[in-house]
């Protein structure tokens, strides 16, 4: 099978080439989250074929880890796969047992209902938006939600206020707060805020780099240019759009 050439490659790899060989898991841990980032742009463009490269990339890197913890002891291939494989069938009792749930959401309920503690499992490493609409979500299936979005606007426009009001001391919370509500109006919007942020970034650089042509048609240096002035061609660049 493929995959089985794709062992022996990781093997030779971790025996033959210096770079590889000295690597750990904690060397590799950023390598993995720049691959993640790299398969959700690709699937973001649409752009197929980067995807099933990303893809490839990632179940190699897996396999790599896994190559690691073999040389250690700790674990092997054939191990992880049948505790994986374990660990999915009790997560579907719906499908290898007797089970029977009317929808995913009752699917998630169960999930979320095995774990205890509804929080259990969420990375601290996850990126902080990501992680507010991570841990709202989990709030709400045990019914700790507003009806609408209207709620959770209200809360946005509360926490503005609470901001300019607050002490010196306090900004760095009660902006934090700001960004936990924007998250949840965002999940009540059906957005995902980790990708609405993302694309005003993308938005954000290409007006500004609008501005600085602009400037260079007309002659004129971007560092000696007033704000007046640069606002005034990022509302021309709005207006165009």
């Amino acid at each position: 099978m493929p995959i089985d050439d794709l062992v022996a490659l990781v093997r030779t790899l971790r025996e033959k080439c210096p770079w590889d060989r000295v690597q750990t898991l904690y060397s590799l841990k950023g390598k993995l989250i720049e691959e993640a980032y790299e398969l959700v742009e690709a699937i973001e463009e649409n752009d197929l074929d980067a995807t099933i490269e990303e893809i490839g990339d990632i179940v190699f890197l897996a396999l790599f880890l896994v190559r690691i913890l073999e040389e250690e002891n700790k674990t092997s291939l054939a191990r992880l796969v049948e505790s994986t494989i374990n660990k999915y069938q009790k997560k579907h009792p719906h499908v290898f047992g007797d089970a029977k749930f009317a929808d995913e959401h009752d699917v998630l309920k169960f999930w979320h209902k095995s774990k205890g503690d509804i929080f259990a499992g969420i990375p601290e490493i996850l990126p902080a938006l990501l992680a507010a609409k991570v841990i709202q979500e989990r709030a709400s299936r045990v019914g700790f939600d507003w009806a609408s979005h209207a709620g959770p606007l209200e809360k946005v426009a509360e926490e503005v206020g609470e901001l300019q009001k607050c002490e010196v001391s306090k900004r760095s919370e009660e902006l934090g707060d700001l960004l936990f509500a924007c998250v949840n109006l965002a999940r009540h919007l059906n957005i995902d805020p980790e990708d609405a942020l993302r694309h005003a970034n993308k938005k954000f650089i290409r007006r500004f780099r609008a501005i600085v042509k602009e400037l260079e048609k007309q002659g004129k240096d971007i560092e000696h240019v007033g704000l007046e002035e640069m606002d005034k061609i990022w509302d021309e660049l709005k207006d165009s759009e």
